[in-house]
């Protein structure tokens, strides 16, 4: 492990501080067809698989006990794991939860234990308080949603420049670079400027009105005028949706080609060169890694590409949408027919 943090203290803080009976809130979690025995098998594995420092095992058992049901000893579970794989803002994020989760009725020396993991951890990222002008806006760093302002929690970034930025569902948003360093903290206060998809302010008719003042002519004339922002709205949120989803499994994708690399890197190293062959560790619970993280990476770039490409979809729609709707006097629809075929033509200026 190339981190400059030692195991043993971290191995000492989580996995000597965790019962290891099975909890029942996850028992209350499992699907109607899977039993209590078998969930609580793989709790225990997981953490036997953390005892050795098996730490990509460990992740492997933990997270679909996570999925199941966001419990504390899981959640400290995990970010040990990810700690040791040099996810530290994930190793962090999850310790985090786990702290602030702990039932009552756990030792003192439980939640002393996590408190000391968590500030270890913190030497290793950077600490950042998020503040932004403009609540119900989705906050994110480098794309990866963090939550929805107001955000009281503290988040944690690993070092380097990362893109923190608001964003609302109208499509307004603002953003900061900020240049992280292990051990600090930070306060972001990110500012979301106006609402782009704001109406023009639409005219009271007048009496005036060169119609000759006829009421009934005048409010004709404001309702043939007056944008309708319905569709754009909708088919430009379900883009920026389809991206969101689209940015989250590109992020899995990612995570799981290295995660693989680095378990296939354990293999070669302990079973030689093309190590899941049959006539060596393909029975292996390395290469069942290896093979269950290759999977994940295909399905996840298979539906990051679905999604993007449904996002442009929906792009493509709400510009179409701006035109035909928010602008009727500048853009027009027709429908043609000749004798060489027909079509529609989309006509105005732009």
């Amino acid at each position: 492990m190339r981190s400059r943090f030692s195991a043993v203290p971290l191995t000492c803080a989580l996995a000597l501080g965790l019962p290891a009976a099975f909890r029942p809130a996850l028992a209350r979690a499992q699907d109607a067809h899977e039993s209590k025995d078998d969930a609580n098998t793989q709790y225990r594995r997981a953490f036997a698989e953390l005892a050795k420092r098996n730490w990509l095992e460990a992740r492997r058992q933990f997270l679909p006990l996570w999925l199941k049901a966001h419990t504390w000893d899981v959640a400290a579970g995990l970010g040990q794991a990810e700690f040791f794989l040099e996810n530290y803002a994930a190793g962090a994020t999850y310790t985090a939860f786990a702290l602030a989760n702990v039932p009552p009725k756990e030792k003192t020396k439980t939640v002393e234990r996590l408190r000391a993991a968590l500030d270890e951890m913190k030497a290793a990222v950077g600490t950042v308080h998020v503040a932004v002008n403009r609540d119900g806006a989705e906050i994110s760093a480098d794309h990866a949603l963090l939550g929805i302002s107001p955000l009281t929690r503290e988040v944690y970034l690993n070092p380097g420049p990362r893109l923190l930025e608001a964003r609302l569902a109208n499509g307004a948003s603002g953003q900061q670079t900020l240049t992280v360093t292990a051990g600090e903290s930070y306060r972001a206060f990110l500012i979301v400027e106006g609402s782009p998809s704001a109406p023009a302010p639409v005219g009271l008719p007048s009496a005036s009105h060169s119609d000759g003042g006829t009421p009934g002519a005048s409010a004709k004339h404001a309702d043939r005028a007056s944008p309708n922002w319905t569709p754009m709205l909708v088919t430009g949120g379900l883009a920026v949706v389809a991206a969101a989803i689209g940015t989250g499994f590109a992020i899995d994708a990612g995570s799981a080609k290295s995660d693989g690399e680095k378990a296939l890197g354990l293999a070669e190293a302990e079973f030689g060169s093309n190590p899941c062959t049959p006539s060596k560790g393909r029975a292996s619970a390395l290469c069942q890694s290896v093979n269950e993280l290759e999977d994940r990476r295909k399905i996840s770039h298979g539906l990051a590409t679905g999604s993007f490409i449904t996002g442009g979809v929906f792009a493509v729609a709400a510009v179409g949408s701006y035109f035909l709707w928010a602008r009727p006097n500048q853009a027009r629809l027709d429908a043609w027919l000749g004798t060489e075929g027909g079509g529609l033509r989309l006509n105005g200026s732009f």
